[in-house]
């Protein structure tokens, strides 16, 4: 289901290209001597809209698929973690690693160091401005790999159990890097889709609501506010959407 926003843009659009229709009708009535709200001017920033917020949506899919990729790669990461911790414990480490692993395993559950948890999901800002927890993606593989650069060094580190072993650690790790840069790449062409959308459809002067505005006052000045003429167009609603 689209979202409130998305649905906002394509009413805008979809508005504007009824308020080009009633113009039109208007026919040698409607003259207006700025030529940025003359019909093929109009006609011009319609198309050219309707292509922006299409564009949206064509690099919004790929974003989405990729972004729900890394959710299911991520997924194993905080329950590896704490049997890596665990077979740390085992091997009979000395206490100061054992201490440091504990350290860099609450960061990759998002806990405090009084073990309260930090509700937010990976990636997701909380709402305080300073992360505790640090759970971007970006720091939830800086803290895996620094917990097995710590097991690595460790002589008595050495499990039977193929997923714990440091080989196949840093095998996954690499999975964790490479998901996440194509998360990033196909994130970049969808958000500069979006700024070009918003400046198209929200520049204060050239944008398609602000356009909107001045053919609402042209046709005013030409009709007057009581003509039908105008209370015709008025009734079309155009709405700045910026996040």
């Amino acid at each position: 289901m689209a979202s409130t926003s998305e649905v906002g843009h394509t009413k805008n659009v979809d508005n504007f290209e009824t308020l080009i229709s009633y113009c039109t009708g208007y026919e040698a009535l409607y003259n207006p001597s700025n030529t940025n709200i003359t019909i093929p001017n109009l006609t011009t920033l319609f198309d050219e809209s309707k292509a922006s917020v299409k564009l949206v949506k064509t690099t919004e899919s790929p974003f989405n698929n990729i972004e729900g990729q890394r959710k299911l790669v991520f997924k194993p990461l905080r329950p590896l973690a704490t049997k890596v911790l665990g077979a740390l414990r085992a091997s009979g480490a000395p206490a100061t690693v054992i201490a440091d692993a504990e350290t860099i395993n609450r960061k990759i559950q998002g806990k405090r160091a009084d073990n309260t948890i930090v509700v937010p999901q990976p990636g997701e800002t909380p709402k305080n401005k300073i992360s505790v927890s640090q759970q971007s993606f970006d720091m939830l593989i800086d803290h895996f790999e620094k917990l097995i650069e710590l097991i690595a060094i460790e002589l008595r580190y050495n499990p039977n159990e193929e997923p714990l072993k440091v080989a196949n650690l840093i095998d996954y790790k690499k999975q964790l890097e490479i998901i996440n840069t194509k998360v990033k790449n196909a994130y970049t062409p969808y958000r500069n889709a979006m700024i070009a959308r918003d400046k198209m459809l929200y520049n204060p002067e050239t944008g398609l609501v602000a356009i909107s505005q001045l053919v609402k006052n042209y046709v005013k000045s030409v009709f007057n506010a009581s003509s039908p003429e105008y209370k015709l167009i008025n009734k079309l609603h155009f709405k700045t959407i910026l996040k």
